[in-house]
């Protein structure tokens, strides 16, 4: 075998390794999308409160795949914005949010998945609030589509779940009490 014919041989099989290798993409939400105050209105509390991220561990978790491409999510992120953004909507509603609150909620993404339709991309989130003192939780699902874009089916997911979370009375109540 020549030169030329090795060269092409080595070439080709580098063009084949990058064809069949498989890419990876870490999802995030990109940013929080502010709930409307006619779709949850004020709240009344008299109880200041925490929220924690109950996602102890940054680590990554294989969410979807779609041929070569995988999807992956660090739950731990997903979790700390959905935190952050449940506490911004709740100061904005009357809620005292402090880090050492009399009640203390854990919050925690469960699972996240995408998937792929004829017209969309979808995304669906559970999360899971529960009070630090293990007295009361609920499991809450966002389940979102878009056609225009991957990235706008996460942060719909995210959204639906935080509204889902506010117009919960099941959780104003464990806030309230």
């Amino acid at each position: 075998m020549n030169i030329t014919q090795k060269l092409v041989l080595t070439l080709l099989t580098v063009i084949l390794a990058f064809f069949f290798s498989a890419c990876s993409h870490v999802t995030v939400p990109r940013g929080p999308i502010p709930v409307k105050m006619d779709v949850v209105g004020p709240m009344n509390t008299n109880k200041a409160i925490s929220l924690e991220n109950g996602v102890p561990d940054s680590k990554l978790t294989l969410i979807a795949t779609q041929g070569y491409h995988k999807y992956y999510a660090d739950y731990n992120v997903w979790t700390s914005f959905i935190v952050s953004q449940l506490e911004s909507e709740l100061r904005g509603r009357g809620v005292q949010v402090t880090p050492n609150g009399q009640e203390a909620f854990r919050v925690k993404v469960e699972q996240a998945g995408l998937y792929w339709g004829s017209f969309a991309t979808r995304c669906i989130v559970h999360v899971r609030v529960e009070r630090k003192d293990g007295t009361w939780s609920k499991s809450y699902e966002g389940n979102n589509p878009s056609m225009a874009s991957l990235n706008r089916s996460i942060d719909g997911a995210v959204y639906k779940a935080v509204v889902t979370i506010l117009q919960d009375q099941d959780f104003m109540n464990a806030i309230s009490r």
